[in-house]
C-alpha cells in the first residue's frame, strides 16, 4: 500500500499548491521523541481506521521515510545524503558539503527543507494520511481538518527503551537519545519560525504511562468525533 502511495505522489509530485483547496485533509501528524515509536503508533492507528472504513478505495495511508524518497527524486540526491545534510551541525557542515561536491552534487540545506515542505504539504492537502515526523505538525497547523499528536517520555525511560532495542549500554543509548531529540528539534525549528504563534500539538501522550493501544484508542475516538472517518 505504501509503495502505491509513493508511486502516486512521484507521478504527480510537486504540482503547485492550489490557491484554493476544497476541504483539504483530513491529516493526522505524529511528532515523537526518540524511543517513542511513531511507526508502530501509525501502523496501529491506520489498521484501526481502515477496519472501520472497510472500503479499500477509501483507505488511509501513513508515510514517513517516503517523504525523503520523494524529496530525493526532485533534488536528484540520495535520501541518506539528505538526512545527513539535515542532521549536520555547523562544525560538520563543511565536511558534508565537500562530500556532496565529491559526489558531483550539492543542494543547500534551505532548498532541501523547502522541497520537504512541499512534499509534506501536498500529501497533507490530499488527506486520509498519517504523517510521522518530518516537521509535519508545524507545516500543517493551518489545515482545519488536522490533528496533531505528540509522543514523549522521560529521558530515563527513553534510554532504557533504546538500550534494549539496540542492545547497547545505557550510556551509549543516552547519547543517542539526546542527539536524536536535538536533531529533530533543530529540523522543526525552521518551520516553526514561519508561524511562531501556532500551537503544534492538539494532544500529547507520555509513553511511559500509556501503551500504544491505549493511545491509539484515544486518537481514533478523536478522529471519529471530528468526522475524519
Amino acid at each position: 500500500m505504501k509503495d502505491n502511495l509513493l508511486i502516486k505522489y512521484m507521478n504527480d509530485r510537486f504540482r503547485p499548491e492550489p490557491k484554493k483547496v476544497f476541504d483539504p485533509g483530513p491529516v493526522i501528524t505524529i511528532s515523537r521523541e526518540c524511543g517513542c515509536s511513531g511507526r508502530v503508533f501509525a501502523e496501529k492507528l491506520i489498521d484501526r481506521i481502515n477496519q472501520k472504513i472497510n472500503d479499500p478505495s477509501k483507505n488511509w495511508k501513513w508515510v514517513s521515510k517516503e517523504i525523503l524518497s520523494l524529496a530525493s527524486d526532485e533534488l536528484k540526491i540520495h535520501p541518506d545524503k539528505i538526512k545527513t545534510l539535515l542532521n549536520a551541525d555547523e562544525k560538520n557542515f563543511l565536511e558534508e558539503m565537500i562530500a556532496s561536491f565529491t559526489d558531483k552534487y550539492y543542494v543547500h540545506d534551505a532548498k532541501i527543507k523547502r522541497v520537504i515542505e512541499e512534499v509534506v504539504r501536498n500529501i497533507a492537502l490530499r488527506g486520509k494520511t498519517v504523517i510521522v515526523g518530518r516537521g509535519s505538525d508545524a507545516l500543517t497547523t493551518d489545515i482545519p481538518r488536522s490533528l496533531h499528536v505528540r509522543l514523549y517520555a522521560p529521558l530515563s525511560w527513553k534510554v532504557a527503551v533504546m538500550s534494549e532495542r539496540m542492545k547497547i549500554s545505557h550510556e551509549e543509548a543516552r547519547k543517542i537519545v539526546i542527539e536524536v531529540d536535538k536533531q529533530r528539534s533543530k529540523f522543526k525549528e525552521a518551520y516553526i519560525e514561519k508561524n511562531p504563534d501556532s500551537i503544534l500539538h492538539d494532544i500529547a501522550f507520555n509513553c511511559a504511562k500509556f501503551n500504544q493501544d491505549e493511545m491509539v484508542d484515544v486518537v481514533f475516538k478523536l478522529a471519529e468525533n471530528k468526522s475524519f472517518i
